[in-house]
């Protein structure tokens, strides 16, 4: 019997999705678990993989069309079916087979649930659910994500050979990275001479694959690279994508730094480690200033700079959310402190807190501490302004009119050559509250290095 490819549900809030990639042409065997198209929904991208062994076909489904979850996207012979007289091909349920679609994408038995990228932290605000370690073939005895197994065939690594990162040993792409660096400079760096791979000091993962030099985006207080993942279902990118956790934030929480020039040299380690070469750099809030601070720091080559809502522009910021929001610890106390982030605090409802919420309980007080090195006093005790002095790459910085945590005032004044994007409805997340726009002006950033 053939096997249904459904749109998956991913989570509890999600009605429908698009097809980003598909990984498969049609009539191409695959493998039960081999990844075969990437899912984009609100909150998140990522994979999916083949419910069953065989050959695909009806592959008759448009990229980027909103498709109701539940929806059969194509299906899945198994060898032999479907090979008969040109022109025929096996029958297909009817449409009347659908009413139960969506009980059908979780509970039935074989389902290949959805797999996000590289997941390995608990869940915090707009992040794809867990990877699902599927065991097949000579893999067998390797937990890992099926991005890292498709990187590591792609890249003809050894995935038995990997020591996985993810909890309970699952290898994540990261690690296929790691080693593909490794074997790289092991190649080309002769006899006593060769380096071996320095780990990162903070925590990161490659949210995207691509061509090119990679996409770094550092995120802002109180919040990890997951962030990340609803902006860039809009961004649409073509290039690597490599999100980092700043010190005191998710899987980087244990990281203490005593100023911002540490935090500054931690994520210049983490870079030199996972993507020496050229790169592009984008920050949001904090992570802004530190991205700013690396385009000029020595070692990095950033083609383009990309700030959104940046910090170290001026001295005040919101004393109530800087003072509030590390110590809020239940959903009442967290709910006006997430308000403030948007323009509109509908946008950011009960689920976001919750997650939140379960994402502070690993932190252990580290963002207190962190607000008080940093932020001593409702004041920003850094500046990045003297990094647009003679700054010759390209780079843009996207406000909001209405951020109530930076006030885009602070950006006025700088040279230029630098372009500024102030959104006068918008809050202090920008690419939240427009991730189309904002993601289009980045495309636009990055092509003019090119």
């Amino acid at each position: 019997m053939p096997t249904e490819v459904i749109l998956p549900r991913v989570d509890m809030d999600m009605t429908e999705g698009r097809i980003s990639r598909w990984y498969v042409d049609e009539g191409a065997s695959v493998a039960k678990g081999q990844p075969i198209f990437e899912i984009e929904t609100e909150k998140a991208a990522m994979e999916v993989e083949a419910p069953a062994s065989g050959v695909i076909r009806d592959l008759n489904v448009a990229l980027d069309v909103p498709l109701p979850v539940g929806s059969i996207i194509a299906w899945i012979d198994s060898a032999g079916e479907g090979e008969g007289k040109a022109g025929t091909s096996t029958p297909r349920a009817k449409d009347g087979a659908k009413d139960d679609a969506e009980a059908r994408v979780e509970a039935a038995p074989g389902e290949t649930m959805p797999a996000s990228i590289d997941r390995e932290a608990g869940p915090p605000p707009m992040q794809a659910p867990d990877t699902i370690g599927v065991e097949d073939g000579a893999s067998a005895s390797r937990r890992a994500t099926p991005l890292a197994r498709r990187l590591a065939r792609e890249r003809g690594i050894d995935i038995l050979a990997l020591e996985g990162s993810g909890p309970k040993g699952r290898v994540q792409g990261t690690d296929v990275e790691r080693a593909r660096v490794k074997n790289e400079g092991a190649r080309t760096m002769p006899g006593p001479a060769r380096a071996k791979a320095s780990p990162s000091p903070l925590h990161c993962q490659w949210l995207r694959q691509g061509e090119g030099p990679p996409l770094v985006l550092i995120h802002g207080f109180g919040a990890d690279l997951n962030a990340w993942r609803f902006f860039l279902a809009s961004a649409r990118l073509g290039s690597p994508v490599l999100g980092i956790d700043l010190p005191g934030h998710g899987g980087s929480a244990a990281r203490r730094v005593s100023s911002f020039a540490a935090m500054v040299a931690e994520v210049a380690e983490t870079l030199h480690a996972e993507c020496p070469g050229a790169l592009h750099l984008a920050g949001h809030s904090l992570g802004g200033a530190v991205a700013a601070t690396l385009s000029r720091r020595e070692g990095v080559e950033t083609r383009t700079l990309f700030l959104i809502a940046p910090a170290g522009l001026g001295l005040g910021i919101s004393g109530d959310f800087i003072s509030g929001f590390p110590r809020a610890k239940s959903a009442v106390e967290l709910e006006p402190f997430v308000a403030a982030l948007v323009s509109d605090p509908s946008m950011l409802g009960p689920s976001f807190i919750k997650a939140t919420l379960r994402q502070r309980e690993r932190l252990d007080g580290a963002l207190e501490e962190l607000a008080a090195v940093l932020f001593p006093d409702a004041t920003q005790a850094f500046s990045i302004r003297s990094v647009f002095d003679g700054l010759v790459i390209p780079s843009k910085i996207v406000l909001g009119g209405r951020d109530r945590i930076i006030p885009a005032q602070h950006a006025f004044g700088l040279p230029g050559d630098v372009a500024i994007h102030n959104f006068p409805e918008l809050g202090h997340m920008p690419h939240f509250e427009a991730p189309d726009a904002v993601a289009r002006l980045l495309r636009e950033l990055m092509r003019s290095a090119r």
